[in-house]
């Protein structure tokens, strides 16, 4: 059975998607002064000049999850990781 890899997507706090995720996210990462919104994406397409593609699980009730096109400019970093590996440094588990 092949891991499928999932994404920490850390979004730029000071753009309007950054700020529209200021309190739906799966976390935060600060650079000091700003805490930036985490969403934990299962896919990820980078292909289009203008927007990254993100699925993202919702542990709502009757909800699977949910599609985002991201602006570049919104997105600050994407990090990689193996669901069965432990998370990266400075990373905890989704509660």
């Amino acid at each position: 059975m092949t891991d499928k890899p999932r994404y920490l997507v850390v979004l730029d706090a000071r753009s309007a998607v950054g700020r529209i995720y200021a309190k739906n996210n799966d976390g935060f990462v600060s650079d000091g002064q700003v805490n930036h919104p985490i969403l934990d994406c299962t896919e990820i397409e980078t292909n289009n000049p203008y927007y990254i593609f993100a699925t993202r699980p919702l542990k709502k009730e009757g909800k699977s999850h949910q599609s985002l096109y991201l602006p570049h400019g919104s997105v600050a970093v994407i990090h990689q990781y193996s669901e069965t590996e432990p998370y990266p440094i400075g990373f905890a588990p989704p509660q």
